[in-house]
C-alpha cells in the first residue's frame, strides 16, 4: 500500500508584519511572501489600508442591533448599586460600590440615574459616579477613573434628589452635560458610585442608589 501524505492542519496565530512599508511595494505587484497587500492613496501618498478602521471599528454600530438583555436598575450588583448610610455615621463618612461589565459583553447606556437620600436624617450628602475607562486629568486623579460630574452632587438634609446623566441623540436637549451618543462600556469597565456624609451626623439609616438604563450586546469590537 502507498503511503498517505499527511497534511498539517494545526491552527496557528497569524504573523504580524512590522518591517515593511508602502515604499516596499508597487500597486498591482504580486508579493507571494505576504499574499495580497492592499494600498490606498492618502493625501497623495501610498498608505496601507487599515483593516481595523475599515472592518473592525464599524462593527460598533452592528453591536447595537443585537440586544441580549435589559439594563434598568432591577438587579442589585448587576445594574443597580445601593449604598446605605448607617444611622449615627459621623460627618465625612464615605461609602463606595461598583458595577462591572461582565466578560464577553458590551453595555450601551442611555442613562445613569443617581439618587441621594437624606430623608428623615440630619446629615447632608455629596456624591458622584466614575468610569474606569476615562482618564482623570486633575492634579490628583481618582483611582476610580474620571467622575461624570465636574462638581460633586449635593443633597441637603431631609429629602431626596435624583439626577439623570443621559446619553443619546437628543440628550443635550434636556441638559447640556448630557452626551449625544450612547455610552459604550466594553467588558471589564467599572462604574464606581461614591458618596460622603456632610454637615452633621446621620440620625437615620438611608439608602442611596446608582441605577443603569440601557442594554447588553455581544462583544464584536475588543
Amino acid at each position: 500500500m502507498g503511503k498517505q501524505k499527511l497534511i498539517d492542519k494545526t491552527l496557528r496565530p497569524q504573523s504580524t508584519i512590522s518591517t515593511i512599508s508602502p515604499a516596499n511595494f508597487s500597486i498591482g505587484a504580486s508579493i507571494p511572501a505576504y499574499g495580497a497587500i492592499i494600498l490606498g492613496d492618502y493625501k497623495g501618498a501610498a498608505r496601507f489600508i487599515d483593516l481595523d478602521k475599515l472592518v473592525n471599528k464599524p462593527l460598533v454600530w452592528t453591536e447595537q442591533q443585537h440586544i441580549l438583555g435589559m439594563l434598568d436598575g432591577r438587579e442589585e450588583g448587576y445594574d443597580l448599586r445601593t449604598l446605605t448610610v448607617a444611622n449615627l455615621a459621623v460627618v465625612g463618612t464615605s461609602y463606595s460600590g461598583t458595577l462591572t461589565v461582565p466578560a464577553g459583553q458590551v453595555w450601551y447606556l442611555n442613562a445613569v440615574v443617581t439618587t441621594l437620600n437624606t430623608t428623615g436624617s440630619a446629615h447632608g450628602l455629596t456624591g458622584n459616579w466614575n468610569c474606569s475607562a476615562w482618564t482623570d486629568r486633575v492634579a490628583t486623579p481618582s483611582s476610580f477613573g474620571q467622575p461624570f460630574y465636574g462638581a460633586a452632587l449635593v443633597r441637603a438634609a431631609g429629602g431626596t434628589t435624583t439626577w439623570w446623566a443621559e446619553f443619546g441623540p437628543i440628550a443635550t436637549a434636556w441638559l447640556v452635560t448630557n452626551k449625544t451618543i450612547l455610552l459604550r462600556l466594553p467588558a471589564g469597565t467599572v462604574l464606581t458610585f461614591a458618596i460622603t456624609t456632610t454637615t452633621a451626623g446621620a440620625t437615620a439609616a438611608v439608602a442611596c442608589t446608582m441605577a443603569l438604563n440601557g442594554f447588553t450586546t455581544p462583544e464584536l469590537v475588543a
